[in-house]
């Protein structure tokens, strides 16, 4: 059994949604007036905080941002220098990022965790372990740390080119119809230090037939706050996948955590095609992400606009946790052939674990109403990792 989603209904949840991305935040910081001392370090360890979240989520650019802007303020600060090091350890830049660590090693010399990374950067930089660098740096190391295990590490350090993913799912109907069923893996290389090329296959069972799709996709990261997403895939033979699919996105950065960014895409369904445009709006704040984007479908004549809100928790590096709320009509193949405008109502929660630096388990759990079609629910789980 289901029933309508009301259009007036959708509306002011999404009102009143967008009305709490736009203001909260800014009311919690409006209620502390920046007229003290105090209230300026409540408001700079605010922005260490969001600055760590966009780097932790992989958002380097924009922790760069906030890095640069609370190091302007307090250039003495060990805590600002180290996290900025971090981020552009993470995006490739070495050079750079052993500047900063020696400026805050000398700082703090005791502060372990600097020195570590900036061991790290050594090695990698180096690409010798007899370089002489790297040993003084040892031995200096070794004196400071008598007790430490990691300045007796030989391996050398390389920084990760290449990005590997496999995925699986299953969702169980509930109109007594077979289950859906998909497998997937990826493959990516760093071709630049802002740019990687990815390869994708899949196979996706529905309705009692199986359809295989390849993809070829990159991700580029332009001007500093610019990043540029695009696909293609293709499905010889499809009996419910589209032909082909093109992907087009379009992201910028700006100040205080937030995101823009619009998106287009193109289905070559056997029946007919279908044009999907969307425009989204992000912002991080502390541990926190949120995110609206208001998508629309176009069949002929037929227009169909979904609402999707998403929130992210970022307690610490090695976890992440999110909720997806989607509601609005979708434009979707319910059976090979047949494309047809539906209302739907989704919910999905995720979360991601790293086992180590190289290796990452992800998995989900999601319903999805069909209009009164069907009911979807599954469980989806992923492994995937860096070398």
């Amino acid at each position: 059994m289901s029933a309508r989603y009301p259009t007036r209904a959708i509306s002011a949840i999404v009102v009143a949604l967008l009305f709490l991305i736009a203001f909260l935040p800014f009311s919690y910081s409006s209620a502390n007036p920046a007229t003290t001392d105090d209230s300026m370090t409540e408001s700079g360890e605010y922005r260490f905080q969001s600055a760590r979240a966009a780097a932790q989520a992989g958002e380097y650019e924009l922790a760069k941002q906030e890095y640069a802007t609370l190091m302007l303020e307090e250039p003495d600060n060990v805590d600002y220098l180290f996290g900025y090091a971090q981020v552009l350890f993470w995006s490739d830049d070495i050079p750079l990022s052993l500047r900063f660590l020696e400026q805050a090693r000398k700082l703090a010399p005791d502060y372990e965790e600097v020195w570590k990374l900036e061991y790290r950067a050594l090695l990698i930089l180096s690409r010798d372990q007899s370089n002489l660098s790297v040993d003084h740096y040892r031995q200096m190391a070794a004196q400071r740390f008598p007790h430490a295990e990691w300045h007796r590490e030989v391996e050398q350090v390389v920084p990760t080119k290449y990005h590997w993913e496999f995925s699986a799912s299953r969702e169980q109907l509930d109109n007594d119809t077979p289950d859906w069923e998909q497998a997937g893996a990826l493959f990516g290389r760093k071709v630049a230090a802002t740019a990687m090329l990815y390869l994708t296959a899949s196979t996706y069972s529905r309705f009692g037939a199986t359809d295989t799709q390849f993809g070829l996709g990159s991700v580029v990261t332009a001007m500093a706050k610019w990043t540029i997403t695009g696909g293609i895939t293709v499905s010889s033979s499809p009996n419910f996948l589209p032909e082909k699919e093109l992907d087009l996105g379009i992201n910028r950065q700006f100040d205080h955590g937030w995101v823009g960014g619009i998106r287009w895409r193109h289905r070559d369904y056997t029946s007919s095609p279908v044009d999907s445009f969307a425009a989204v709006a992000e912002r991080y704040f502390g541990n926190y992400r949120v995110a609206y984007s208001l998508n629309s479908a176009h069949l002929s004549s037929e227009r169909a606009i979904v609402h999707v809100l998403a929130a992210s928790f970022y307690p610490k590096s090695e976890f992440q946790l999110g909720v997806t709320l989607a509601a609005g009509e979708e434009i979707e193949m319910i059976a090979p052939g047949q494309l047809l405008k539906t209302e739907v109502t989704s919910v999905a929660i995720s979360g991601r674990h790293p086992v180590s630096n190289y290796l990452s388990i992800g998995w989900r759990l999601a319903t999805h109403r069909q209009g009164t079609l069907y009911r979807r629910t599954g469980i989806g789980v992923s492994v995937s990792g860096e070398f």
